[in-house]
């Protein structure tokens, strides 16, 4: 006997899937196929009679052929806009701009901004997020009231699943090791001694 298989559809009450190797596909395909799914194999991943498409990377759903009706995938074109913490933070800040000119042209007009739904955030690729976070940071040595009791996290931009992450309010331990700044005392004048209490500053 022969039993014709829809788009979607195993023959049975199964649904077909197609998961792509890494990022532990095991657990997606054993929960899948405990639930009577069929999965398509690794060699046949260029078939489009998914139900579902679990892969790794965007680049491995064609996004062109998926039809949006029938079909689910785990990532949605663009996505990482959204997705990664420093897209994530350039995209609020594109909009904040966006806010700030259009309340220019309306005034008065409601606007939610970032400081109300986001911790304040600084991108370390930036120089001028470097220079406000080394304020921040300076200022809650001095004993700020609103920056002293601030907890930092601290997250690498090429890492994942919670790796090289670090917590602290060490705010010497950020500027020493994440800013990489350190005071330098000032070379002696020509014929002299250096001034009393140093007080050059600059970034090594």
């Amino acid at each position: 006997a022969v039993s014709a298989t829809k788009p979607g559809g195993a023959a049975g009450d199964g649904r077909l899937f197609y998961v792509s190797r890494g990022n532990q596909w095991d657990l997606v395909a054993g929960a899948l196929e405990g639930k009577g799914w069929e999965r398509i194999p690794f060699d046949e991943k260029a078939r489009q009679d998914y139900f579902l498409r679990w892969t790794e990377v965007r680049s491995d759903i064609d996004y062109a052929r998926f039809s949006d009706k029938s079909q689910l995938v785990n990532h949605i074109p663009n996505a990482g806009v959204v997705t990664s913490k420093l897209s994530l933070i350039k995209t609020l800040r594109d909009r904040q701009r966006v806010l700030r000119q259009e309340a220019k042209r309306s005034p008065g007009a409601e606007q939610l901004l970032m400081p109300s739904y986001l911790p304040e955030s600084f991108t370390l690729t930036l120089g001028s997020d470097k220079v406000a976070l080394l304020n921040a940071c300076q200022a809650a040595l001095r004993g700020d009231e609103e920056e002293r009791d601030a907890a930092w996290i601290i997250k690498p931009a090429s890492s994942n699943c919670g790796r090289g992450i670090v917590v602290t309010r060490d705010h010497a331990m950020v500027i020493r090791e994440h800013l990489r700044y350190q005071e330098r005392p000032r070379k002696p004048e020509a014929g002299g001694e250096a001034p009393p209490g140093g007080g050059g500053e600059g970034a090594s």
